[in-house]
């Protein structure tokens, strides 16, 4: 079913400029919140990290980093500076409300069991496919991010919640609305929202990499159906809680 039509944008190149330019601002809001964060546990851990080297500080913010606990919080906590900014952007466009651009068309009720069936299936059919392509372990990322927490609920808050709410609010949100009414139309923007998507997981080798994409290609088709950014945030949310899942089971 697809959702009833909303008023238009320019169709012009500056308009899929600027869609990129707020994506961006929204990007470094969220990475200055995170680093702040980071900078407040470091401080609160130990003060006199602030008389370190450069080089020490870099390293004590990377250990922290890996941190499960409080990568978690932080995440969960920037849902609260990002989602507002988002919105905010989307309600500065003229004849749309903060809602309407980021995607928020009435669904049915089984579009929710329904493409998230179609997540599990992609999860379901990676996991069958991964030793064949030279994977035969979760990432040590992972593994080593489910080792440091010490409270599971931290690192659920912030992995399947908090990214999925800030990364679709940005990709399926403020970025798909704006390149879908531009000239790029539906192909180009399925395509480059799930390249920068992907790209935003550079942690992970290559084929997770390219795994990630596929992933964003299906989360573009349920916003493009359904009209509501909600679904992907679904999606993506039932993702992401099974790999916590996962990461705390391989810690054990």
């Amino acid at each position: 079913m697809v959702p009833p039509p909303l008023p238009s944008l320019e169709k012009t190149p500056w308009n899929a400029w600027w869609t990129l330019f707020w994506a961006v601002i929204l990007f470094l809001v969220w990475q200055i919140v995170m680093g702040m964060g980071l900078g407040i546990a470091l401080f609160i851990n130990d003060a006199s990290f602030l008389e370190l080297a450069p080089a020490e500080i870099a390293g004590d913010f990377q250990a922290m980093a890996g941190d499960g606990d409080v990568v978690g919080l932080i995440a969960f906590v920037t849902i609260f500076f990002v989602c507002p900014a988002c919105w905010l952007i989307a309600r500065l466009r003229p004849g749309w409300s903060g809602w309407e651009y980021l995607g928020n068309s009435k669904t049915k009720w089984w579009h929710w069991p329904l493409w998230g069936a179609a997540i599990l299936l992609c999860t379901f059919v990676f996991s069958g496919i991964a030793p064949y392509l030279g994977i035969d372990e979760p990432d040590e990322s992972m593994v080593a991010m489910g080792k440091s927490t010490q409270y599971p609920i931290l690192l659920f808050l912030g992995v399947a919640i908090g990214a999925p709410l800030i990364e679709e609010f940005i990709f399926r949100g403020i970025l798909w609305r704006g390149w879908r009414a531009s000239w790029m139309g539906l192909l180009g923007t399925l395509l480059l929202t799930s390249f920068f998507w992907a790209v935003l997981h550079v942690q992970y080798p290559p084929i997770i990499i390219a795994y990630i994409f596929c992933l964003g290609i299906v989360l573009g088709l349920a916003r493009e159906i359904t009209g509501n950014v909600w679904i992907p945030i679904w999606m993506h949310a039932l993702n992401n809680g099974l790999a916590t899942l996962s990461m705390l089971t391989l810690a054990d």
